[in-house]
């Protein structure tokens, strides 16, 4: 391991949610690490297991891995990356490719949102900022 490439893992390690690679390389510039080094040493944990890709406003970022296989839930509103077991969709697609004839070498399966803290967080935000709708007086 490089000195760039640990600045890169201590720097992953200190980030909660998606991490995205181009906000991560500017992070890092004044530290010496460069843009190059930013993304090879991303690609390298991604085919490690240790990131997945996400998928983001069209476009990637990546999430910290501790598991195995696993979908994620992404949260809009905080950035948050929630893990899913999704055994039963697992075996839908094993079903699918079967019966299909096709063999899956990988997949990923992403759902976007938000999370209940920043539901509660928008409701709240609704309920101060929309004011009561008061009904036209009726014509004479």
């Amino acid at each position: 391991m490089t000195g760039p490439r640990e600045i890169v893992v201590r720097a992953l390690v200190a980030q909660p949610g998606v991490i995205n690679p181009e906000s991560l390389s500017y992070e890092l510039h004044p530290d010496g690490v460069g843009r190059a080094t930013v993304y090879r040493t991303l690609d390298l944990l991604e085919r490690y297991g240790m990131l997945a890709r996400v998928h983001v406003d069209g476009c990637h970022g990546y999430t910290l891995c501790d598991e195995g296989h696993h979908h994620h839930l992404l949260c809009s509103g905080c950035n948050t990356v929630l893990p899913v077991d999704a055994t039963g969709v697992e075996a839908e697609i094993l079903r699918l490719a079967d019966e299909l004839k096709f063999r899956v070498d990988t997949h990923t399966l992403e759902f976007a949102g938000l999370c209940e803290a920043c539901q509660a967080r928008n409701g709240a935000e609704q309920r101060t900022t929309s004011r009561p709708r008061r009904e036209a007086a009726p014509a004479h």
